[in-house]
């Protein structure tokens, strides 16, 4: 091979490849996190009242998004190489990468909307409130 194959507009991986290295040192940084909090409610450290605080705090819903968001960036940069690597016509390449890219915005957006939706109700647990914990 002489010449590497349409290496995108800047004619370089550096821009895909600094932003996989990005989303996943944020990953390194807040995966622990949410796992420790997984195990403190699995271990039984943790009791429901107090999950149900954690989580609906609005630090909490930052960090959700955040982590949320950096996984949705994180998979985008990843398919978004394999994609270009082994769809070879522009056509086809072109429409699978927009359809992905509509798919993971939605769930983003999903997901968002989740997160925030708890800001507009008050939450009842029915266990709770009959006080059976």
């Amino acid at each position: 091979m002489k010449r590497d194959k349409e290496l995108g507009s800047a004619h370089t991986g550096f821009h895909d490849w600094y932003w996989q290295r990005i989303s996943a040192v944020i990953l390194l940084l807040t995966l622990p996190v949410l796992f420790g909090v997984l195990m403190s409610v699995y271990l039984g450290k943790v009791d429901f009242l107090t999950l149900n605080l954690w989580v609906t705090h609005p630090v909490a819903k930052l960090f959700s998004i955040i982590l949320l968001l950096t996984i949705v960036l994180h998979t985008w940069t990843g398919l978004k190489v394999i994609i270009e690597d082994y769809v070879h016509t522009t056509g086809g390449r072109v429409l699978v990468l927009n359809v992905v890219l509509f798919v993971m915005l939605m769930m983003a957006l999903y997901g968002i909307n989740h997160i925030w939706a708890e800001l507009s109700y008050d939450f009842s647990c029915l266990v709770c409130s009959k006080g059976v914990m």
